[in-house]
């Protein structure tokens, strides 16, 4: 059996903040009527933006079309995208987290992270009530629910924020890191996708644990640095800093439009383009 991780409970805490189905969960709490009930947006592209956790639960993903929203729940409550308000929602969260620590990176319109560690005595409690208010100040204020996760390094809070959606909190501390990967899939690793995951799988690596138990230089041998970094993220080692400076240029860019009405015409489709 190989030898287990152990390392200090907190050399480092890291908070990731995910909103739950973030864009239905800001309508919600602007039409407190539509609480419980499935909420879509995205009514302006004819496909599915976000879904409520009540639409999610009857099978309505992100990317349906929505004539088959209606025809699997035809009371479903459709509207179009109003990212204004969505902004709003999102700067008033950052803000909230801004209230426990400086040290915050808005990641993306509805997630964020956040350096605390440190942070126990001056804020007058331990890492995991720190946590606890952070997210119930921003659930009580905004009146949305938010997953949360804290751990050494960002990749591990980012995994553990996704771990008991919707409105979980999920502590790793150091000691816990073999518990927490045992069963997690390759693939469900913040920066490990499909062609990757083939990879480690080749490697005979099927969880995330089979890779942090890797060595080194095995590491260093089948990996390029991006993954040599994750191996020791995963490991408890925080590699990337919480950057707190906004955001100036993107890696990709993409923009939407779906054709209204939908056409199998080659000659009217070839026109729109």
């Amino acid at each position: 059996m190989k030898k287990p991780l152990f390392i200090s409970s907190w050399p480092k805490a890291i908070i990731h903040i995910d909103g739950d189905a973030f864009f239905a969960s800001c309508e919600q709490a602007m039409h407190p009527e539509w609480r419980g009930k499935p909420v879509v947006t995205g009514k302006e592209r004819n496909i599915v933006s976000a879904a409520s956790y009540e639409a999610k639960a009857l099978g309505i993903k992100r990317g349906v079309a929505l004539w088959d929203v209606k025809k699997i729940c035809p009371e479903a409550i459709i509207v179009p995208s109003d990212y204004e308000s969505y902004s709003l929602f999102s700067k008033r969260m950052f803000e909230i987290m801004r209230r426990f620590t400086p040290t915050v990176e808005e990641y993306s319109i509805d997630e964020a992270f956040a350096d605390i560690t440190g942070l126990r005595r001056p804020l007058r409690g331990s890492y995991e009530s720190i946590a606890r208010r952070m997210k119930e100040a921003i659930e009580s204020s905004l009146g949305i629910t938010v997953s949360v996760g804290v751990a050494p390094s960002k990749v591990l809070a980012k995994i553990a924020s996704d771990y008991q959606k919707p409105s979980g909190l999920t502590m790793v501390p150091g000691y816990r890191i073999n518990e927490f990967l045992r069963d997690l899939d390759i693939e469900d690793v913040w920066g490990i996708g499909p062609r990757t995951g083939e990879w480690c799988r080749k490697l005979r690596i099927r969880t995330a644990l089979d890779l942090a138990l890797k060595s080194e230089e095995f590491i260093n041998k089948n990996f390029t640095k991006p993954h040599q970094e994750i191996w020791r993220e995963l490991r408890g080692e925080s590699v990337y800093d919480v950057e707190t400076e906004e955001k100036t240029s993107y890696a990709s860019i993409s923009k939407t439009k779906t054709f209204t009405p939908a056409s199998s015409d080659a000659g009217f489709v070839i026109a729109q383009l």
